[in-house]
């Protein structure tokens, strides 16, 4: 599947952490298109020191990292232009959101799926992570995994990030 740049398209990136989402915008050199989750919530606040003894992106701004997420998007649908978003996707709720609010725009929408990775791979790249403020407990991998598998997509359609070429401007 081809995704040019000056199309009108919200692209939900969808996968597990680990599974090579932020890794495929930067390869692909369309990070400056890109709405991130984590980097808003590293805007939003520092990292935080956990009782285990690691440091991570803090959660509890996460909810202001998604309203404001919500708002840079309308503003790039005001614009015109792809977007990507980077974000795991695996609820369903956040898909059928971010779906309706293109359709508000005639904005289509796309998930590019990184599931294809698998669980375990996600695990093993997730504990070369260990000791950053990118790791996250596998407890958490595998209740996003179960959640995420058991998701029914509707209304969207699906590609693996394999089967992906961006068509850059010229």
């Amino acid at each position: 599947m081809e995704i040019n740049l000056r199309d009108n398209i919200v692209v939900m990136l969808r996968g597990v952490p680990g599974t090579g989402k932020s890794t495929w915008l930067q390869k692909n050199q369309v990070e400056d298109y890109a709405i991130s989750l984590d980097k808003l919530r590293l805007l939003l606040s520092n990292p935080i020191m956990l009782p285990q003894g690691y440091y991570e992106i803090n959660q509890k701004v996460s909810e202001k990292a998604w309203k404001l997420s919500y708002e840079l998007l309308k503003s790039r649908m005001k614009n015109g232009g792809v977007t990507f978003f980077d974000a795991t996707f695996m609820s369903k709720y956040l898909i059928n959101y971010v779906k309706d609010l293109a359709h508000q725009y005639r904005y289509e929408t796309l998930i590019i799926n990184f599931n294809s990775v698998g669980l375990d791979e996600a695990k093993r790249r997730n504990a070369g992570r260990w000791g950053t403020i990118r790791y996250v407990p596998d407890y958490v991998l595998d209740d996003m995994w179960s959640e995420g598998t058991s998701v029914t997509i509707e209304g969207v359609d699906v590609v693996d990030y394999k089967d992906v070429e961006i068509i850059h401007f010229k």
